[in-house]
């Protein structure tokens, strides 16, 4: 907004001053058109005033010298005015491109951005699932710990069961065989007091 504020300033300025120079050619030089424009008398001053009082020649040349170089000064503004214009167009027609650059690059962000959030939706929804899975796994396994735990405790109760089992027929082993010594051992006792009998 700024650069077309400065090159209207800039456009505004270069057409009064050409106006201003292109009157002032008009007014010095006479011919046709000081003649359609102010009369038909081109030699009369354009505007009506006092009588100017003859010049002398070399004032009028002195005045010619003046005003040549004031119109090289104009003309030089005018140039010096044109470049600057130019170079605000140039200026002005970079940042256009710039922003032209800028608004397809966030284009382009903003189209990666939904792809991005797409995938985060997906991968959420897919997160979820996964820990609704795990939770009922965790339940099942929370059951199965369970049953694990009595199966353990009953086969110890089993085992401990059958280890009594085992010590009591051990032991009754040993009595019998403790018994059959001792009726070995009275065997021949019997044997030998049976003759007597």
């Amino acid at each position: 907004m700024a650069y077309a504020g400065l090159i209207f300033i800039g456009l505004l300025f270069g057409i009064i001053l050409g106006g201003s120079v292109v009157a002032f050619i008009v007014v010095r030089s006479g011919g046709p058109l000081k003649e359609s424009l102010f009369g038909d008398d081109s030699r009369k001053p354009a505007f009506k005033g006092a009588p100017a009082a003859p010049e002398a020649a070399p004032e009028a040349d002195a005045r010619q010298k003046a005003l040549q170089e004031e119109l090289r000064i104009l003309q030089k503004l005018l140039d010096q005015g044109r470049v600057e214009r130019e170079e605000r167009d140039k200026a002005a027609k970079a940042a256009a491109d710039e922003m032209t650059v800028l608004r397809n690059q966030l284009a382009d962000r903003d189209v990666r951005i939904q792809a991005l959030e797409g995938s985060l939706r997906e991968a959420t929804l897919r997160v979820d699932s996964t820990l609704a899975e795990l939770s009922d796994r965790s339940e099942q396994l929370a059951k199965v710990s369970l049953q694990l735990k009595d199966a353990r405790l009953e086969l110890d109760v089993h085992e401990s069961g059958s280890t009594v089992t085992s010590s009591q027929v051990s032991q009754l082993q040993r009595e019998r065989d403790e018994l059959a010594a001792l009726v070995e051992q009275l065997q021949p006792r019997r044997q030998a007091s049976r003759p007597f009998a």
